[in-house]
Formats: C-alpha cells, sequence, structure tokens
C-alpha cells in the first residue's frame, strides 16, 4: 500500500516542485528531487548549492513552506475583493520609493498567470514597474484652505 502526501496549501509534492526549506540557518529556495512513500519523505535539493546539501525531510516537516507565502495571502484576499484593472494611458496614483502615492499614467499592463504588474510614469517624466498593490485610482482631490482673517 502506498502513502500519499498530505494536502498542503501552496506545496505540490511532485519532483521538481519548487518550495521553501528551511536548514539550520534560515530558508533556502529548493526543489523536490524524490519522494519516499514508505517513510513519508522527500528529498530537497537546495538551488544553486552542490547536490551534497541535499537532505531528506518529513513531508509534514514545519521546515518546508511554499515558495511564496505573501503571494498566497493575495490569492486569498483576491477571492473576496474585486481586484481593480487599469488600462494603458489611464490616470492613477501609484507607489513611490517613499511610500506615498503619486499621479502617474500607466504606460502597460503585463498578466503573468498569478504575477501582474504596471509599467507607470510619473508626472516628473520617471518611468517605474509597480505591483498591483502599489497602484490605486485616481481621485481628483480639490484641496481648500481656509485662511484666518487679519483683522
Amino acid at each position: 500500500m502506498t502513502k500519499t502526501p498530505p494536502s498542503r496549501r501552496g506545496i505540490t509534492f511532485e519532483v521538481g516542485a519548487q518550495l521553501e526549506a528551511r536548514d539550520r540557518l534560515k530558508n533556502w529556495s529548493a526543489n523536490i528531487e524524490k519522494i519516499n512513500y514508505e517513510d513519508e519523505k522527500v528529498l530537497i535539493h537546495y538551488r544553486q548549492w552542490s547536490h551534497r546539501y541535499d537532505e531528506w525531510f518529513d513531508w509534514t516537516s514545519p521546515y518546508l513552506r511554499p515558495l511564496d507565502r505573501v503571494q498566497l495571502r493575495r490569492e486569498g484576499l483576491q477571492d473576496n475583493q474585486p481586484t481593480s484593472v487599469f488600462r494603458v494611458n489611464e490616470k492613477v496614483l501609484a507607489c513611490w520609493v517613499d511610500c506615498r502615492y503619486y499621479p502617474a499614467k500607466v504606460l502597460d499592463v503585463r498578466r503573468d498567470g498569478l504575477y501582474s504588474s504596471y509599467t507607470v510614469k510619473f508626472f516628473d517624466g520617471v518611468v517605474k514597474t509597480v505591483k498591483p498593490t502599489k497602484i490605486k485610482p485616481y481621485r481628483a482631490e480639490v484641496m481648500v484652505f481656509t485662511f484666518p482673517s487679519l483683522e
């Protein structure tokens, strides 16, 4: 009788599947090299490292996790929230490196499976590629200042 690997969100237990594995120091990008159904273990190869560092992990090990945890959280959020899709030449607010949002125009929209990005041009002429979480609809907000009387 062959045993089946557990169902873990974000991890596909098959040879060549990508995931993160924790060694003694930190998490590393890794691939599944072999699966031992008898002992319920997987042989993990750390990418860009020699095969002599490959390790066997129990397939229920907490040291194995999906490759991109942030993306999984975003997937969960997208089920509940409608995603706003921006079009080329649309005016938007895009996040700059100082974490503030500035007016920009969408130059290009890229959708590659789960990943997408927008290339925007800020009004000072700088072009930058941003993630969908770093862009929001443009609202023309009129700021009204009241000045104290000088009397």
